[in-house]
């Protein structure tokens, strides 16, 4: 059998391997924006789960993290905030007189394209609250959200642009003082004093 010269074995194997480096270079383009894509999402999910650590702690200065500045609101029944600020100064304020609260956030859905972002989550509140106009009776309040949520990068950084809220459940009970005071067990208030922040910051 002939053999090939071996300029012509040279030229095809340097054909090769322009071939092999071209479809290496066609793989790593996807898995660039695949690994991209990634990182955005558990960006936004952790950002996500800031927001009932913030409002636990009454952390003011977390919860303006989450979002840009120029971030809009739409708080159900209580309708619109014209800034994130304002609503974090709000929230506050709410949460403040209260007894106990306490947040949970499940069933995270983002999607990303580019640098926007869109996602869904699922947002639990268990508040006791003074009643108003009653002497020694709370409220136990169960509230059950969605928080639809739109996202943009700027300069590298994930933060909320806008919320919706939408309630799907809320319950109200009357409880008496003296069960609060005789049947729970209610955790201090220790914004940036709790354990949780040395945890972080000792890492």
């Amino acid at each position: 059998m002939q053999s090939l010269p071996r300029r012509s074995l040279l030229k095809t194997s340097f054909a090769g391997a322009a071939l092999l480096l071209a479809g290496q270079a066609a793989l790593a383009q996807p898995k660039s924006a695949e690994l991209d894509q990634l990182l955005s999402k558990q960006a936004i999910t952790e950002l996500i789960y800031q927001y009932p650590r913030a409002l636990d702690r009454l952390d003011r200065e977390l919860l303006l993290s989450i979002a840009h500045a120029d971030a809009k609101v739409e708080f159900g029944k209580m309708g619109s905030f014209p800034s994130w600020a304002a609503f974090a100064d709000w929230l506050i304020k709410a949460h403040q007189p209260m007894l106990g609260n306490n947040h949970r956030i499940t069933n995270v859905l983002v999607q990303v394209k580019g640098d926007r972002a869109v996602s869904e989550s699922s947002g639990t509140a268990t508040l006791l609250v003074k009643k108003d106009g009653a002497d020694d009776v709370y409220e136990e309040r169960w509230m059950h959200s969605r928080y639809l949520d739109k996202w943009s990068r700027r300069d590298g950084r994930w933060a909320l642009d806008h919320r919706q809220t939408v309630t799907d459940y809320r319950r109200v009970l009357d409880v008496a003082g003296a069960d609060v005071r005789n049947r729970y067990q209610i955790g201090a208030r220790t914004g940036r004093d709790d354990p949780s922040y040395r945890l972080f910051k000792d890492l």
